[in-house]
């Protein structure tokens, strides 16, 4: 899968960049960053097939550092012209500039036009060239997992704390052990499990790393990433590890992963966030037999991590909050059976 890096102090230039590459029926793995510094280090510390940057970032002090970087690391790398008119030419060199401006007004036409030319030349690397799509396969997924889910995992970015206090709200008292991961940074989580706790009347508490509680609801320490495991005899264990190349903490993708690998019978659900964090570990879950939900796009204040994941995983269920809680109480139950056939819900 080609990883493509999307960089601009713009989160709306982002996303419109992402949805018009998705337009193009392939499959990619973003990350974005908006400073600098952090893109020419993910640049070093990771093969990027694509790098697609706002020349702004090449007007700060690191600005010449960063075109060094891009010239030397990236398969292939575009610049959009948002900076002031005369400066994208001297500044990008031998990179090549698309306009981002009309007459001073973003032109996300004029970009996805000029973007769709870039990469459809011939010097494109082939992996990024225009082709059929090659739908994940779904055959050893569900829709309903196979047996009563023991834990439930739930990813979450931009617009995730809203949608997790309904959530939760909802869901109520958990049967099981709940593991939020919420892209935020280390010192807010403690602040924002005990906004949890008030605005759904639950146990939550923040946790680091070691043993997980009971049937509670535990919010990740921001700024780290995790590992799941059990414990000998009943319980789970959480470690901390480095995904080398994250831009977001907690990583969902590696604690989905993590619970898929240890065998661990798991509910995934992905909540409103930009980018593709929890598809690829959501679609593990389901090859072994978990259920995935995800929450309907409509609802999110930015569709990117749900949808992600359902293209990634066809089996994952696209419903609103009530219904994603009306699941989870159903799939953690002991009584549990899947049905033959479930409709999807939204």
């Amino acid at each position: 899968m080609p990883n493509v890096l999307l960089a601009s102090p713009s989160a709306f230039l982002r996303i419109g960049l992402m949805q018009q590459l998705r337009r193009r029926e392939r499959r990619f793995a973003f990350v974005e960053t908006s400073t600098t510094g952090q893109t020419a280090r993910l640049l070093l510390d990771n093969a990027i097939d694509l790098a697609i940057v706002d020349d702004t970032l090449l007007a700060d002090a690191d600005g010449e550092h960063l075109r060094d970087v891009l010239l030397r690391h990236a398969r292939k790398a575009l610049l959009i012209a948002m900076g002031d008119p005369g400066q994208s030419e001297p500044a990008a060199g031998t990179l090549p500039v698309i306009a981002g401006r009309t007459d001073g007004v973003l032109d996300m036409g004029g970009i996805a036009r000029a973007l769709d030319h870039a990469l459809d030349t011939p010097a494109v690397p082939r992996l990024l060239q225009r082709s059929a799509a090659v739908p994940p396969s779904s055959a050893t997924c569900r829709r309903e997992p196979a047996r009563p889910a023991e834990i439930i995992l739930v990813a979450a970015s931009t617009g995730g704390p809203g949608a997790l206090a309904a959530l939760l709200g909802k869901l109520g008292p958990p049967s099981v052990p709940v593991v939020v991961a919420q892209h935020m940074p280390a010192d807010q989580t403690e602040a924002f499990s005990r906004h949890l706790a008030v605005e759904t009347g639950l146990s939550v508490s923040e946790c680091v790393s070691g043993r997980l509680p009971g049937a509670q609801i535990t919010v990740l320490h921001g700024g780290s990433d995790y590992r799941i495991r059990r414990t000998t005899g009943a319980g789970f264990w959480l470690s901390t590890v480095t995904v080398e190349g994250n831009a977001f903490h907690p990583c969902a993708d590696m604690l989905f992963t993590s619970a898929a690998e240890a065998g661990i019978r798991a509910a995934a659900v992905v909540l409103s966030g930009m980018g593709e964090d929890g598809a690829r570990g959501a679609t593990m879950i389901a090859a072994r037999g978990g259920g995935v939900l995800v929450q309907n796009f409509d609802s999110c204040v930015v569709p990117g991590m749900p949808s992600a994941t359902r293209a990634a995983c066809p089996s994952a269920i696209v419903a609103s909050l009530p219904v994603i809680a009306e699941r989870l109480a159903r799939w953690t139950a002991p009584s549990y059976r899947p049905a033959t056939a479930m409709a999807e819900e939204s």
